[in-house]
């Protein structure tokens, strides 16, 4: 429905208004409603654009700039899928399987990872021998690595 319909409808169930075609009402209720349909409009576009997996132009352009690598060469599809891929965000890549994944990529093998879902927390202890460097450099990857909405916490066992 859009606004002029809803606005007429809410106003004659008032039983204090009658808006038809030709009226003083009328007219005020559509001017006002050509204002609301542009803003419901760009809300709508907005929150398609929002969501990778439904934005179609803008939302995909500005992601990739956050993630670094704009890819308008390529389809949509592939795209969102890369996208995913570097954000992390479907359920291929959030699991603790993926994560120990991850952590093997380092070249790491004597690790635990402890998982907190209720407060979207991941605890990690890595009982590898490594270097001061060594371990500023995992902290890196994991950091660029593991998804932004966990909070990660990494204990290098002594």
């Amino acid at each position: 429905m859009n606004s002029l319909d809803s606005m007429t409808k809410k106003l004659e169930n008032t039983k204090i208004y009658a808006v038809k075609p030709g009226g003083r009402n009328y007219a005020e209720i559509k001017a006002f409603s050509v204002g609301l349909d542009m803003i419901f409009n760009e809300l709508d576009e907005m929150l398609r654009e929002y969501y990778i997996d439904t934005a179609q132009s803008y939302g995909l352009t500005e992601r990739e700039r956050f993630t670094g690598a704009v890819r308008d060469d390529l389809s949509i599809e592939k795209r969102r899928e890369l996208l995913k891929t570097r954000e992390q965000t479907n359920e291929k890549f959030c699991t603790p399987e993926a994560f120990n994944k991850i952590l093997q990529g380092y070249g790491l093998g004597n690790f635990k990872i402890t998982e907190n879902p209720s407060q979207n927390a991941l605890s990690i202890k890595i009982s590898d021998s490594l270097s001061e460097l060594n371990k500023v450099w995992v902290n890196k990857m994991i950091e660029n690595d593991f998804p932004a909405h966990l909070e990660i916490t990494v204990e290098f066992a002594s």
